[in-house]
C-alpha cells in the first residue's frame, strides 16, 4: 500500500514538474521568437565614406521594434580586423571606452534615435590621454566599426554595428597610430592594397596613404551568441529528466 502511494505521489509530482517545464518553455520560446522576429535595424553614418581624426559625423537608426523605447544608447569605436563580419567584437575588450559620446542618446517610442555630433578618432589617440601602444587600433590601415547599443558592458543587450571604416590622421592630430601600427607589424605608408570586406554592402580599401571608400557605410549586425534563456531551458529539462529517473528507480527498488 505504501509503495502504491509512493508511486502515485511521484507520478503526481512528475506531472506537476512536467507541466511547469512545458509552461516555462512556452513562455521562453514565445519571448525568444518575438525578439528574433524583430528586424535588426541598420546604422546610418553621415557623411558616408572613411574619415579623418577628430571628424564629427551623424549616427542614426530608423524606426524599429528591436531597441527598447526610452532606453539609453551608447556609441563607441571598436576594432574590426580586416573589416570582416567574423572579426566583429563579441564583448567590449576590443572597444575604446574613451570614445563614448558625451551627451545622452535615448530611444524614441518608435525605436529610432540619432546622434548628430559624434567624433571619430584615429586610435590610439593622445587627445584621449592614450599611450601609443594602447588598443584598439583604428587608422588608415586598421578598420573599425561603431558599436551602437543599450549596454556596452553586456553584448547580449540590443546592439548593432556600423559598416567598417578607416580613419586617417589630420593636421595637428593627436593620433599616435604610426607607433601602434608598427607594433602590430604594419605600416601606414605601405603600398600594399588591402581590401576590407563589408559588414553590409560596402567596402573600404587603402593604397599607400590614400583611403578610398565604395558604397554607403550603412549596415548592421544582430546580437552574437546563443540566448541565455535557451541554455537555461536545456539545463532545466535535463534536471527534470534526471529527477524523474531517480524517483522511478527508488520506487522500483522499494516495490515488493
Amino acid at each position: 500500500m505504501d509503495t502504491r502511494r509512493s508511486v502515485l505521489s511521484i507520478r503526481s509530482t512528475s506531472a506537476v514538474l512536467v507541466a511547469l517545464f512545458v509552461s516555462v518553455s512556452f513562455e521562453i520560446f514565445v519571448a525568444h521568437g518575438a525578439s528574433a522576429g524583430a528586424a535588426t535595424p541598420s546604422v546610418t553614418l553621415s557623411p558616408s565614406g572613411n574619415y579623418t581624426d577628430g571628424q564629427s559625423i551623424s549616427v542614426s537608426v530608423g524606426p524599429n521594434s528591436y531597441f527598447t523605447p526610452h532606453a539609453g544608447v551608447k556609441i563607441l569605436e571598436c576594432a574590426d580586423p580586416g573589416g570582416l563580419t567574423a572579426n566583429l567584437p563579441t564583448d567590449n575588450i576590443t572597444c575604446d571606452g574613451n570614445t563614448i559620446q558625451g551627451d545622452s542618446v535615448l530611444v524614441a517610442n518608435n525605436g529610432s534615435f540619432s546622434e548628430s555630433n559624434y567624433q571619430v578618432y584615429a586610435l590610439p589617440n593622445a587627445t584621449l590621454g592614450e599611450q601609443s601602444n594602447a588598443q584598439p587600433v583604428c587608422n588608415q590601415t586598421h578598420a573599425c566599426v561603431l558599436y551602437v547599443g543599450q549596454n556596452q558592458n553586456d553584448f547580449t543587450a540590443p546592439k548593432v554595428f556600423s559598416a567598417p571604416f578607416l580613419i586617417s590622421p589630420s593636421s595637428g592630430s593627436g593620433a599616435t597610430t604610426s607607433t601602434a601600427a608598427a607594433a602590430t607589424g604594419s605600416s601606414a605608408g605601405s603600398t600594399t592594397t588591402t581590401a576590407v570586406a563589408p559588414a553590409a554592402s560596402s567596402a573600404v580599401s587603402v593604397s599607400g596613404d590614400q583611403v578610398t571608400s565604395a558604397a554607403s557605410v550603412s549596415g548592421s549586425l544582430a546580437d552574437t551568441g546563443p540566448a541565455a534563456e535557451l541554455t537555461w531551458l536545456v539545463l532545466s529539462g535535463l534536471g527534470l529528466l534526471l529527477t524523474g529517473a531517480i524517483g522511478r528507480r527508488i520506487v522500483l527498488r522499494g516495490a515488493p
